[in-house]
């Protein structure tokens, strides 16, 4: 700095601190801080809300900082207890089992009756955890009882298939018993 330049005094810095104006910025986002409240922390400027998250987590769900010891983390973010809910039916989902539906989270109950689709053997919803077989818009529960033949109910898990519209195939003899 040059004698009779404009300058910016940080007493929280120490006096041998000073800075243009223009440089008087928090170390994150760069806002200027000038006429602002300001934190200094570690040789660093922070502005307020930069200088909490250096402090406390942030929940994901309402922005504000977590200043209690009970928090949840999932995806990615902390959050509030209350605040990690159910995007159907608001039920807390803090240590529940849960699944990500178009980047929302969703109680099971609430995937079962809106998201799961259904085997095309026993037309039961597969539940999310379900070992299960896609083929196409087609799926089944990847056991005995669903994913098996139609012609001779042969278990096809781990076996070679053919598919004719819903019906299963485990060679072309059992085709030729259903399809005509």
């Amino acid at each position: 700095m040059r004698v009779g330049e404009p300058a910016v005094y940080a007493e929280r810095a120490g006096y041998d601190k000073m800075w243009h104006p223009a440089c008087f910025v928090c170390c994150n986002c760069s806002e200027l801080l000038v006429d602002m409240i300001y934190f200094w922390k570690k040789g660093k400027l922070y502005c307020g809300r930069h200088y909490g998250d250096s402090e406390k987590p942030r929940c994901g769900g309402c922005d504000e900082l977590i200043f209690s010891n009970e928090y949840t983390q999932a995806e990615g973010q902390n959050w509030h207890l209350k605040h990690f809910c159910c995007f159907e039916c608001d039920c807390i989902l803090a240590g529940e089992t849960y699944v990500m539906e178009n980047d929302k989270p969703v109680c099971q109950p609430c995937y079962m009756k809106s998201y799961a689709v259904k085997c095309s053997s026993c037309q039961l919803p597969l539940e999310p955890e379900a070992q299960r077989v896609s083929y196409g818009d087609f799926h089944w529960h990847a056991d005995p009882q669903c994913f098996k033949c139609s012609g001779c109910s042969k278990c096809l898990v781990g076996q070679r298939f053919m598919a004719v519209k819903n019906f299963l195939f485990c060679s072309v003899d059992c085709k030729k018993k259903i399809v005509v």
